[in-house]
């Protein structure tokens, strides 16, 4: 049997990770992904946003996307694509870290969250997840806030077709999907607050040497 390479297991702890992180994003907002108003916002943001998954052909399909629909389409869209290609850059810069602590500490994809707390922790970018989870923030309400304007609509369905016959299909698809996700929700403010304050508190939990954790979410308090 091949002896595994050092990229190779880069990648199946990459993938672990984010696996990890996935299901306490699914325990921590439980309640908002079962709540009926925010059901395609939730699946939107926890499971699109930041599925478990190798994001590069995304990220690379979003550069071109850029590009290619600067002064064609209304320009807040350019904004929004401007603000996810910045979250999932610096969130895969997060992760790509992590792993590389992961295996210079000798910890796989069997990691409980007493060793990701210790990971977390011992990269010291305390304000670089600050700016993460406030950037999440900025991209929901980027979201929000274009799903609210019907020229976002008919921009959208003007570039699809197109998109698809280039091999884009997929990143257009994946915008189409937060804007009417969004557009079905009255008003954003809970559902921001919520994830802000929760992140946060879970920010700060990881970061206390007072407080190990044991489970993979802290309690979802409103």
């Amino acid at each position: 049997m091949a002896r595994e390479t050092d990229h190779e297991k880069f990648v199946r702890l990459k993938r672990a990770l984010q696996s990890f992180q996935s299901a306490r994003l699914g325990q921590t907002y439980k309640d908002l992904m079962n709540d009926p108003q925010y059901d395609k916002i939730g699946h939107f943001f926890f499971e699109k946003l930041y599925a478990p998954e190798d994001f590069s052909f995304r990220d690379t399909s979003i550069k071109k996307l850029h590009q290619l629909l600067r002064g064609k389409v209304y320009s807040g869209i350019i904004s929004a694509v401007s603000k996810v290609i910045e979250l999932h850059e610096l969130s895969d810069l997060l992760d790509n870290r992590m792993v590389e602590q992961m295996m210079a500490m000798g910890i796989g994809e069997d990691m409980d969250m007493e060793q990701y707390q210790t990971v977390y922790r011992s990269l010291d970018n305390y304000n670089e997840r600050l700016y993460q989870i406030g950037l999440g923030a900025e991209v929901t309400q980027v979201f929000y806030k274009l799903s609210k304007k019907w020229v976002v609509a008919v921009s959208l369905n003007t570039v699809r077709t197109a998109a698809h016959l280039i091999g884009m299909g997929k990143i257009i698809d994946f915008i189409y999907e937060g804007y009417a996700g969004f557009r079905a929700i009255k008003n954003i403010d809970f559902f921001i607050a919520t994830v802000d304050k929760r992140e946060h508190a879970w920010h700060e939990q990881l970061w206390s040497t007072d407080s190990p954790l044991s489970g993979a979410s802290i309690k979802s308090t409103q």
